[in-house]
């Protein structure tokens, strides 16, 4: 049997027990697709990273669900840099920000790496912009999915499918309190996003458990093969661009919005990721999603 070096990583979380778990596979280039596909479902976790390429400028990688294949990931890309960082195969000496590639099948991007003054490892990846498309989903279409608590707590603000590696359908509710109580049934859930052409289902509020957040929010991704996600790197770049869309963002800047989204609490697995958005005459011109990691395990994985 062939041993192969594996972690697994809580990513958005300071601490153990919380964020969004990712598994990582070193030297997965000779392993077959279908058998990536089979270790990533024996992993678990809502992404597995496999490792097919290392060089100094960066890194060459595939993300796998327990069921398909991710295009990108935000949680697996903070969890990979931060385990490439801490192996010395990315060295980030204090008080310098280093950028590598991030390189997927299908994208090439940049990710910053910064020690921050405590000593741990932020990782920042920048992503490409939303698009976003009308879905007219009415509240008596999300009762079924979440149960009454859903009643009376979406408003004004339109219900829209952000799309772009991912499609997010985007609703927005009225309190932290809606969000806590909501039921959902995984199945409705899943029929919804097929039916409408939606990966995801993400509900926001602006009433956050911790002062210095802008949102909470709690995405669902049975479709994809994870029932609800407790922090998730794409979304938050869609509801950041969601919120910038609908002049939701109170900034004291002109070029720069920071957004930071609690996700995870109704699991048990509190998160915090962090959204950049960079602005120029008005237009948005970067994005920049990341947080930090903390390892959980490191072993071998074997594989005949």
């Amino acid at each position: 049997m062939k041993p192969y070096r594996v972690a697994l990583f809580d990513a958005f979380s300071e601490e153990l027990f919380g964020g969004s778990v990712a598994g990582i596979i070193c030297d997965a280039q000779d392993l077959p697709d279908e058998l990536m596909q089979q270790i990533a479902k024996e992993i678990g976790a809502p992404a597995t990273c496999f490792i097919v390429g290392v060089d100094d400028c960066g890194v060459e990688v595939r993300f796998f669900s327990t069921v398909k294949e991710y295009p990108m990931c935000g949680h697996g890309t903070v969890a990979l840099m931060t385990w490439l960082a801490g192996d010395g195969v990315f060295t980030v000496d204090p008080g310098e920000k280093r950028v590598v590639e991030l390189r997927t099948p299908s994208h090439t991007t940049n990710v910053a790496l910064q020690q921050r003054p405590d000593g741990r490892l932020e990782v920042m990846l920048t992503l490409s912009g939303v698009a976003f498309e009308s879905r007219s989903v009415s509240e008596s279409d999300l009762i079924p999915l979440f149960g009454t608590a859903i009643a009376g707590a979406v408003g004004s603000l339109p219900s829209e499918l952000a799309v772009a590696e991912f499609s997010h359908l985007v609703v927005p509710v009225d309190s932290l309190e809606t969000i806590r109580n909501l039921s959902p049934d995984y199945g409705k859930i899943e029929s919804l996003c097929r039916h409408i052409h939606a990966d995801t289902l993400v509900l926001f509020t602006l009433e956050t458990e911790c002062p210095e957040s802008t949102i909470h929010c709690r995405e669902f991704c049975p479709l994809v093969g994870t029932p609800e996600a407790p922090a998730s790197g794409t979304t938050n770049r869609a509801l950041a661009c969601y919120l910038l869309r609908h002049g939701l963002l109170d900034s004291e800047s002109s070029d720069c919005d920071t957004i930071i989204s609690e996700q995870g609490y109704e699991m048990n697995r509190p998160s915090q990721i962090r959204t950049e958005l960079t602005m120029c005459d008005g237009e948005l011109t970067q994005i920049k999603v990341g947080g930090v990691a903390t390892k959980t395990i490191e072993g071998v994985f074997y594989v005949s």
